[in-house]
């Protein structure tokens, strides 16, 4: 019998309460105090932010369910005593499993899309359904494509919510909003975050396909380390955290600052500079597998203390309110 417990495995729920974290952090955290600044109200805005994160969990469920149905033989190699589908739940159950919860996840995004009588939101949702389905089927196993492909739904995650509150604003504002820089900021804040999330999802991909290059070699992928060899993947991640150590405070910094802001500059030090330096040395040092799984939660570690971010612009934005 298939218990709750293995569905909660199967569909990543850690990972899960991550993704929750973040649409949370973002709405109430940065988007709802900023708006507080003007004396912005956003329309339904609890009911948004509900249909916001039930889109998000339940599309990046169904991702997680369809990604380990469709790689069950290349997990009996890498990781056999991890693999459920096809021993403790049914390929069946599995694909009815991620059809139910794609099917709800667009169904949420479709009542945004309703709501705002914005008809685009529900052609991005379907659009990420079917870049999930295409990656776990297909594109996964191909050079390069397969990890953007993660890495731009990791983005849609952030800009999703600055475009549908961006949607709501100019429904219910217009044409005021427009003499304002509501709209500008608000993008410049979930496109910030969205790329930062974006450039550590390509890391942590490209690290995963060195974790699981035995089973990868033997299904015929063309990922990274295996078409490049290890040494030119490791000069791309180190190129790659380079580009997230100065994109991380360009953003922070110069693109969205915040007045009376002294906090950044030792969040952005202690959480995301020096972690990131460490991270590049232990990259180039790394030749063991567990080495490469170790590597990969270290940046789980650092991409949830950049989402964190969030949490200290709630804090800023308060400061700033109490002295005004």
């Amino acid at each position: 019998m298939v218990t709750l417990k293995t569905w909660f495995q199967l569909i990543r729920w850690k990972n899960i309460l991550f993704l929750a974290f973040i649409v949370t952090t973002l709405f109430y955290g940065v988007i709802t105090p900023y708006l507080n600044q003007y004396a912005i109200a956003l329309p339904n805005g609890h009911l948004l932010f509900g249909l916001l994160l039930a889109s998000t969990v339940l599309i990046a469920a169904g991702g997680y369910v369809i990604n380990d149905y469709f790689d069950t033989k290349i997990d009996e190699i890498n990781r056999p005593t991890k693999v459920i589908v096809g021993k403790t739940i049914t390929r069946a159950q599995a694909a009815m499993g991620f059809q139910i919860m794609l099917g709800l996840g667009v169904l949420c995004g479709l009542c945004i899309a309703i709501l705002l009588s914005n008809m685009n939101i529900g052609f991005i949702y379907l659009v990420l359904s079917g870049i999930l389905w295409f990656y776990s089927s297909s594109y996964k196993r191909q050079l390069i494509i397969g990890n953007l492909m993660i890495a731009i739904c990791a983005f849609m995650t952030y800009f999703l919510v600055g475009y549908v509150v961006n949607a709501q604003l100019i429904t219910y504002y217009q044409p005021a909003i427009y003499q304002t820089t509501i709209i500008t900021d608000i993008y410049a804040w979930t496109t910030g975050f969205g790329l930062f999330s974006f450039l550590f999802t390509l890391l942590r991909e490209i690290v995963k396909d060195i974790d699981d290059i035995e089973g990868d070699r033997e299904m015929e992928c063309h990922t990274i380390p295996i078409v490049w060899g290890l040494t030119t993947t490791k000069v791309i991640l180190v190129i790659l955290s380079v580009i997230i150590l100065f994109l991380s405070g360009y953003f922070a910094f110069k693109l969205i600052p915040l007045p009376n802001d002294n906090l950044t500059w030792k969040y952005y030090l202690g959480c995301i500079a020096i972690p990131l330096l460490v991270l590049m040395f232990w990259i180039i040092k790394a030749k063991k597998r567990s080495q490469w799984q170790q590597i990969s939660q270290v940046i789980k570690f650092i991409m949830f203390l950049g989402c964190s971010y969030a949490l200290v612009v709630y804090y800023l934005f308060y400061l700033n309110s109490a002295t005004a």
